[in-house]
This record gives C-alpha cells, structure tokens and sequence, in this order.
C-alpha cells in the first residue's frame, strides 16, 4: 500500500493569528533551500529559537551505498506536544537534483506535521486523501537489481594557473567503486595526483618543483549485529612528497559501536581496533638508514557524536603505534561542538591536537630552503594542531515566516 497524505488549501482555510498556528524549528544538518520551504509550508510559524517553538524537527543525512542519501526527520514535541515524538526516513537517489531533494523534503515535512496539527485549531480545516496502488511490490519482494548493487564513479580535474614570476599546472583523475547492502560493505579507491610549478626567482634563476603521488584502497566490513562489525582495509600507493615510491599495508579490523549502527544519524559511540603489516620502499635514505622495510602497526581508532536539540558535538581520538619500536607512536584527539547555551546564544568550538612520533619516512639528507618553502618534501616534527572558537547572538522577533527574494 502506497499512501500520499495531501495536506491543501491552507492559505484560505487557516484565518488564525500567527499565535495560534504550530511553531516549528527545523535543525537542517544538510542542504536546505529555506525560501522554498517558507513558501510551501505557510500554515506553521518557523521560529528563531528552538526553545520557543511546540517541535523541533531534526533533518540528517548519512550516504547510501548507491551514492545517494538516506534523510531522517525526527520529530521532537515541546510543552502540550512533548507526548508526540516521531521519526521519518526516506531515500535519495544519486542523480537527485536540488529541486527533487527540497520537493521531497517539503512533503516529508508535511507528512510528519499531521499528528501535531491534528492537536491545534486547524484540526477541522485538514483535507487529505488516501490512494492505493493494488500493483505496489510487496517490501519483501527481493528488489531485481542488474548490477547487483555495485556504484562505479570516475572522473578527474585539472588547472593551470600563471604570472609573470610562475606558472603551476595540477591534474587529478579518480576512480571509486562499492557495494553496500545490510549484512556488508565493499568499496575500492584509486587516486592519482601531479602537481607542477615553475618559479622564476630573479637574476635568471629558475626553480622546478613537482609532487606526484597516487593512492588506492580496498575496503571490506562485515555486519556481525548491531553493535559489532569486522573486516579489513589494504592499501597501496607511492608520494614524492612522503619520500616513498612503493608502500603497502594490510590491516585486518574490528569495531564495537555503543549504540546500535541504526541510529548513527543522530548518535554514535565506536572502538575501532586494527593491526597488520606495512611495507614501504623509500625514495632516499631515511633519517632511521632504511631504504626498505616491513613492518607491523597497530591502530585504536574512538567516534563520538550527538546531534540532539541543543547543538552537536563530535569527538575523534586515535592512537597508532608501531611494534618493532614502541617508542614510535602518534596520537590525536579532535573536539567539535556546537552548543545552544540559552534562547538565541550559541558557541562553537573545536580543532585537532596531534602528538607526531612516527615519521620513520624522512630523508636522511638535508632538504633545500626551495623544498622547505614550498612544501615539495615532507618535514619531520612532534607536533600538530589547529583550533578555531566562535560565539553568536541572536535577539529580535521570534518569528521567521516571511519570504523576501529581492537582491
């Protein structure tokens, strides 16, 4: 049974205040075209303050193994509506443009609108209709798929860019394929990169730097249940920039998820633990005398995010260490939050802090000041870190209803 609820005719029918309609807060954590919503859905009040609206809808967006998107609508009820909760799911196609996303989106909205207006005075003034399609397939029926679930994407870019003093040419080409059912996933990566630039630094002096690099991935996870999952990752690649023209490694893993991977949209909490060998055949020299090496690493990766109605914060750590040489270790935490402190004040914050300890690829020989400036080679160091902070302050009218396009 396929049922499309209409709701119609509510410019002429709701002669309410705007105190008397629903007032809504929509937390859209993806792409979203308000002006179009504002004007298809004119019978709520969309509020500045989530805190001040009768729902809070939360709008996430996690990708589908085809490329597309999987788009769930949680709907949160506050004060007389705090007893009505709700969540819509529905899917995306790849090749989904902008207007069909924000058509869908709307009616989605609608749909999961229609428990709390069945509570307000607009309750009498509803109109809908129910079609069923006596053809629908049946949901268990197995879906007849020719390519067997299998996505292929492949593409490139290049640019060139000059002055008088340089010019730089930069070309990229990608390949990427996966499959993603319920009981497991598989993706292979393969990407290729050359960067070139040529510098005049005076008194006829020129300078040549080019980086080139590729990189490819095999990606196989299982689904044991819903906490548990296991499989394993290898990789091969070369950089002139890392100082490697070969290097590989295969690292079998396993991942346990606090919270089922069914609500990875709004809440996550995973371990993830892998160990394998990795071969690297090197450029020059390393600072460690090696020209070549196998060796074995171990890595523990921790996800944490919460998207609720207060904001959303994300927390990464990882520690990865080699065991032919404990000494050899990194390390790493990234905070990102975003919290609603009170009605209409919001800070955000966050930023990486890394603990480097495991550059076992740097050149032995001394690097030029051209192939430090430029970045052609990479540096050792024993640390990393970025942060950024920011505060913003919303006061006036509670209400945001209006459309105005002009400019």
């Amino acid at each position: 049974m396929f049922i499309i609820l209409v709701l119609t005719g509510f410019n002429n029918v709701f002669s309410q205040g705007q105190n008397d309609r629903l007032s809504i807060f929509i937390d859209c954590q993806m792409r979203c075209d308000w002006t179009y919503i504002r004007q298809e859905i004119d019978f709520v009040n969309f509020m500045q303050d989530r805190y001040q609206s009768d729902l809070y809808i939360l709008a996430t967006r996690q990708r589908t193994g085809s490329g597309g998107d999987e788009i769930q609508l949680a709907f949160t009820g506050n004060g007389e509506f705090s007893e009505l909760s709700d969540t819509l799911e529905y899917s995306l196609s790849p090749d989904a443009t902008e207007a069909i996303e924000r058509e869908v989106l709307v009616e989605k909205v609608k749909l999961g609108l229609l428990p709390y207006l069945l509570k307000t005075q607009a309750a009498d003034n509803i109109d809908y209709t129910i079609e069923i399609d006596e053809d629908e397939v049946a949901e268990n029926t197995p879906i007849a798929d020719p390519w067997k679930f299998w996505v292929f994407n492949i593409g490139g870019f290049a640019n060139f860019e000059a002055e008088s003093n340089f010019d730089k040419l930069e070309f990229t080409t990608r390949f990427s394929g996966s499959r993603v059912t319920e009981e497991s996933k598989f993706s292979l990566f393969f990407r290729y990169n050359y960067e070139r630039g040529d510098f005049d630094l005076g008194d006829g002096e020129e300078f040549t730097s080019i980086i080139e690099r590729y990189y490819s991935s095999i990606r196989h996870v299982i689904s044991l249940n819903e906490h548990w999952s296991a499989g394993y990752r290898a990789t091969a690649g070369s950089s002139t920039f890392g100082n490697t023209d070969l290097e590989g490694g295969f690292r079998p893993a396993i991942e346990y998820n606090i919270y089922p991977y069914g609500q990875a949209a709004t809440k996550r909490f995973s371990f993830n633990y892998s160990i394998g060998p990795e071969y690297r055949d090197y450029t020059d020299t390393t600072v460690f005398n090696k020209v070549s090496e196998t060796i074995m690493r171990h890595r523990l990766d921790i996800e944490f995010s919460q998207t609720q109605k207060w904001g959303e914060l994300e927390m990464d750590a990882g520690f990865s260490q080699f065991l032919h040489d404990p000494s050899l270790y990194s390390a790493f935490i990234n905070p990102n939050l975003n919290w609603l402190v009170a009605t209409g004040l919001s800070i955000e914050f966050g930023g990486v802090v890394s603990f480097v300890g495991d550059r076992i690829n740097i050149p032995k020989e001394e690097l030029s000041d051209e192939e430090i400036l430029l970045q052609i080679r990479q540096l050792d160091t024993s640390f990393r870190y970025f942060t950024y902070v920011g505060i913003n302050y919303r006061f006036g009218s509670k209400f945001n209803n209006f459309v105005n396009p002009r400019f």
